[in-house]
């Protein structure tokens, strides 16, 4: 009795189960072409699983088991094969739903429309690294030679800061330079006056370098 009622349940999973493929097969039409070839793929995968645990294997594997009482062994094989396939739909059915799966193909599928119409082809590897990796590398040149102009542009602008500072008090260093002769003449003036004694005209030549 317990077997029949196993049998039961079995048989409303089952129902369940092809019910579900029922309504996936209705939303087939909706997913693109890359989501159908999945499915397709898993119930592929599927089949062959369940082939491998086919009836007769059973039999084969548990002689003893169907010899003693085959109506009940035969119902629990069978309701052991639904389970597992209808527990195998249930971990795909929710694969995909929890890795989106239908997304990630529909946008792949719509990535290779859009690049269809591409006048020459996508970028494939050539085999060659240097070749390769010539874009890539030339991106770090491009951000390292903006880091250079900035370095340089900063150092540019530090030199005029300073030029703007050191040039006046050179102009004026050149033009005390041009004074010393002059300076430097009265002085030479004032010592043969004080060798001379002539206190006036030393005082003169004091009072024209004060003046200067």
């Amino acid at each position: 009795m317990a077997a029949c009622n196993e049998v039961d349940i079995s048989a409303d999973k089952v129902a369940e189960v092809e019910t579900s493929a029922t309504q996936e097969e209705q939303e087939e039409g909706k997913e693109e072409k890359r989501m159908i070839i999945f499915r397709k793929i898993m119930d592929k995968c599927l089949n062959k699983i369940m082939s491998a645990g086919r009836h007769s294997q059973f039999k084969n594997c548990f002689k003893e088991l169907r010899t003693a009482n085959s109506g009940a062994f035969d119902s629990i094989s069978e309701q052991l094969m639904n389970h597992l396939k209808a527990n195998i739909e249930t971990e795909i059915s929710l694969m995909i739903k929890q890795e989106d799966l239908e997304y990630f193909f529909d946008t792949l599928d719509r990535a290779v429309e859009e690049n269809s119409s591409r006048p020459t082809p996508a970028w494939r590897p050539s085999g060659e690294p240097s070749t390769d990796c010539r874009d890539h590398l030339m991106a770090v040149k491009s951000t390292y030679r903006d880091q250079l102009k900035g370095m340089l542009e900063k150092i540019e602008n530090e030199n005029k800061s300073l030029e703007d500072v050191i040039l006046p008090q050179r102009e004026k260093v050149e033009e005390n330079q041009k004074m010393l002769p002059k300076k430097a003449e009265h002085l030479r003036e004032a010592a043969e006056l004080c060798e001379d004694f002539n206190m006036s005209r030393l005082q003169e030549q004091a009072m024209a370098l004060v003046n200067d």
